[in-house]
């Protein structure tokens, strides 16, 4: 039997269409550019309650900070140490991967954006929020990214990049830090 080999071009009548980018928040991730700008506050407020939410189900609380502060949360952790952790949202992947970017401050502000200190805090959240996903590391690079490819790991095991994270400050005893969960996430 003969097949015929696919021709080149078809693929795009074939793939569905992108989805079309709305005005209406409740079309999330699929808006706007505009609305997400519009928006951008609640949706770091929907990244950090995510975070906090996630730690919860650990057994790991945080407290919140004021918003003039560099870092976002105080985790408490369960052997009584606490970190302060700065919390990075992104609403929606571009090319296969979110995109975050290490900075403080608007555009449009008076002092501008700027980058953190090194002593403004210890962890970083990464927060994949239409994925409902988040990373935490150590690493303070100013451009940072989650693959597409990750998702599925960091939401199977939440709490295994923080443990990581939490090594990589040397702050990891022999024994677990982090609590296991009855059941799954």
């Amino acid at each position: 039997m003969i097949k015929q080999p696919p021709l080149s071009g078809f693929e795009e009548l074939l793939s569905p269409p992108p989805p079309t980018q709305t005005d209406d928040i409740r079309d999330f991730p699929d808006l706007s550019r505009g609305t997400l700008t519009r928006n951008a506050k609640w949706f770091g407020l929907s990244g950090e309650y995510l975070v906090d939410s996630i730690l919860l189900r650990f057994g790991i609380y945080t407290s919140h900070l004021p918003e003039m502060l560099p870092a976002d949360r105080i985790v408490h952790l369960p052997e009584g140490g606490n970190l302060r952790l700065q919390i990075k949202t992104c609403c929606r992947p571009r090319n296969g991967f979110f995109h975050f970017n290490l900075t403080k401050g608007y555009h449009r502000s008076p002092t501008g954006v700027k980058r953190y200190e090194d002593t403004d805090f210890d962890l970083v959240a990464l927060v994949a929020l239409s994925e409902n996903a988040l990373k935490f590391t150590a690493d303070r690079r100013q451009s940072q990214k989650i693959s597409l490819d990750e998702i599925y790991a960091l939401r199977a095991d939440p709490c295994e990049s923080l443990e990581r994270a939490i090594a990589d400050l040397g702050l990891l005893n022999d024994r677990a830090v982090i609590p296991a969960q009855a059941g799954g996430v």
